[in-house]
C-alpha cells in the first residue's frame, strides 16, 4: 500500500459468535485514516464557493471577521484554483462568478464592499453556491460550497427536510460537498449539522466572531491537503442471519444485504469511522461472514484504489473462547458511539425544556458507561465523552437560570463537542 493511500481496518466485536445467546446484537467497527500530506507533490486544485450571510444580524464584528476570513482564503489560493463569492440576505448576489483566481486585488476589493442588510435567504445562497461550483465543475478538483449563517432561514425554502434533501442530492449526483459554519446563538444548529452531514463535508460552530478566520483556516487547511476523493465503503452482510439495525457516525443507505457509506474527501491524517450494529436473527446455525469494500481515488498517486476486507466469525466452541475473543477496540468504540447517540437524545430533550427527561437520559448513559468501565480501561476518547456528559449534567441544573441567549449557546456548544467526538476531530 502506498504511504499516501488510506489505512483501512474492519474489526468485529469478537473473534467468535455464539450459537444461541441472550445477546442479540453484533457490532462491526470500520475505520480509515489518510496518510501524511506529500511535501513535494502538487496539491489537488480547489473549486469552492464562499456563500456569506450578510443579513442585518451580521452587522459589526461578525461581518468584519468574515471579511478577514475570506481575505485569508483568497490569499492562500493559487491561480489553478477556482473561486466564487456570494452574499445573501433576502436576495442573493454573486460578487465574483466562479473563475480561476487570477486577480486577487480585485477579489479583495469586492469583499470589502460587503455590507449587512435584511433577512436570511439561506436556501437561495446555498443553491447559488452549488450553481457556481457546477458551472466550473472538475472531477479532478475538490468541489465544495462553504455556507456561513448566523440566523434562521426565513426567506425562500425554509423547511429543514427540503434543504437537507437538496444537499444530499447535490452530493450524491454531482459530488459537490457542503461545509456549514454557524455563528452565534440564533442559527439552527440541527439544520446546519444535517446539511453538512448529508452534504458530505463538515460542520463548524463559531461561538465568537473573532474565531471566524481561524475556523475558515481550519477548513481550508483540510481542503489543501486532500489525499483521497470519492471515498466509498460497501459492507456486505449475511441477511439471513443478521439485520442492519443502525450505523453510527455517517449517513448510510442499506439494501437487503449491503450497506453503503460515502465518506467523500479524506484529508491528510484525517480519521473517519463508523460503527455498525446488527441484530442477530434467531439461533445461529453457522458463523457470520462480512465483506467490506473500500474504493477511492488516490489523488497523490493519481490512481483508483480498491481494497477489500473479509471477516469470518465462526461459532465459538465454548464460553471460554468467546470471552477471550473480545476485541477491546470495538468494545470501546461501541461504548463511545452509543453514549454519544444517547447524549444527543439528552440534548434534544433539553431543546424542549424537558429537563427531567434530559436528566434521566444522562443517568442512563452514566449507568451504561459504568458497566463498560468494569471490563475495559477507557482511552482518551471515551474519557472525554464521559467528562462531557458529567459537565452537561451539571449544566442542566443551571439552565433554568440562564438567559435565552446563554441557553441556546450552551446547547450549541454541547452539540458541537458531541459532533467532534463522533467525527474523530
Amino acid at each position: 500500500m502506498s504511504q499516501y493511500t488510506l489505512q483501512f481496518q474492519c474489526l468485529a466485536e469478537n473473534a467468535y459468535c455464539l450459537k444461541d445467546s441472550p445477546k442479540k446484537d453484533f457490532y462491526l467497527y470500520i475505520v480509515l485514516q489518510g496518510g501524511a500530506a506529500p511535501k513535494n507533490n502538487k496539491r489537488i486544485p480547489l473549486n469552492i464557493s464562499l456563500v456569506i450571510d450578510r443579513s442585518g444580524s451580521m452587522a459589526g464584528d461578525k461581518l468584519n471577521y468574515v471579511k478577514k476570513a475570506v481575505d485569508f482564503v483568497i490569499d492562500n489560493l493559487s491561480a489553478e484554483d477556482i473561486l466564487s463569492i456570494l452574499q445573501y440576505d433576502d436576495l442573493v448576489e454573486v460578487l465574483s462568478a466562479s473563475a480561476k483566481v487570477t486577480n486577487k486585488a480585485e477579489l479583495h476589493r469586492l469583499v470589502q464592499k460587503i455590507q449587512d442588510r435584511n433577512s436570511t435567504n439561506l436556501s437561495g445562497g446555498m443553491l447559488e453556491g452549488y450553481n457556481q461550483v457546477a458551472l466550473t465543475l472538475q472531477k479532478a478538483f475538490v468541489n465544495r460550497v462553504l455556507l456561513l449563517s448566523d440566523g434562521l432561514a426565513n426567506v425562500g425554502i425554509v423547511d429543514p427536510a427540503q434543504l437537507q434533501q437538496i444537499a444530499q442530492k447535490k452530493f450524491r449526483e454531482e459530488s459537490i460537498g457542503l461545509s456549514t459554519f454557524g455563528v452565534g446563538a440564533d442559527f439552527n444548529e440541527i439544520l446546519m449539522t444535517n446539511l453538512s452531514e448529508y452534504g458530505g463535508a463538515n460542520y463548524y460552530f463559531i461561538d465568537k466572531p473573532d474565531q471566524i478566520p481561524q475556523i475558515f483556516a481550519q477548513e481550508l487547511e483540510g481542503l489543501l491537503a486532500v489525499v483521497a476523493q470519492n471515498t466509498h465503503l460497501k459492507v456486505k452482510f449475511p441477511a439471513k442471519q443478521v439485520r442492519c439495525e443502525k450505523v453510527y457516525g455517517y449517513p448510510f443507505t442499506v439494501s437487503q444485504h449491503e450497506i453503503s457509506i460515502n465518506f467523500n474527501d479524506v484529508f491528510a491524517e484525517e480519521k473517519k469511522a463508523v460503527l455498525i450494529k446488527f441484530e442477530v436473527l434467531g439461533t445461529l446455525q453457522e458463523g457470520l461472514h462480512f465483506e467490506a469494500d473500500l474504493e477511492y481515488d488516490d489523488v497523490v498517486n493519481i490512481k483508483k484504489i480498491q481494497e477489500k476486507a473479509s471477516l469470518s466469525i465462526p461459532i465459538s466452541p465454548d464460553e471460554k473462547s468467546y470471552t477471550a475473543g473480545v476485541n477491546p477496540i470495538v468494545i470501546e468504540q461501541t461504548a463511545l458511539f452509543v453514549a454519544n447517540d444517547l447524549f444527543e437524545e439528552a440534548i434534544r430533550h433539553a431543546d424542549k425544556h424537558d429537563m427531567e427527561a434530559a436528566k434521566k437520559t444522562i443517568a442512563q448513559i452514566k449507568t451504561y458507561l459504568d458497566t463498560y468501565f468494569k471490563i475495559i480501561v477507557p482511552g482518551e476518547e471515551l474519557k472525554k465523552q464521559y467528562q462531557q456528559i458529567l459537565d452537561y449534567e451539571q449544566q442542566l441544573e443551571q439552565m433554568v437560570y440562564m438567559s435565552s441567549t446563554d441557553y441556546l449557546m450552551a446547547q450549541k456548544t454541547s452539540r458541537s463537542e458531541s459532533y467532534k467526538l463522533r467525527k474523530k476531530k
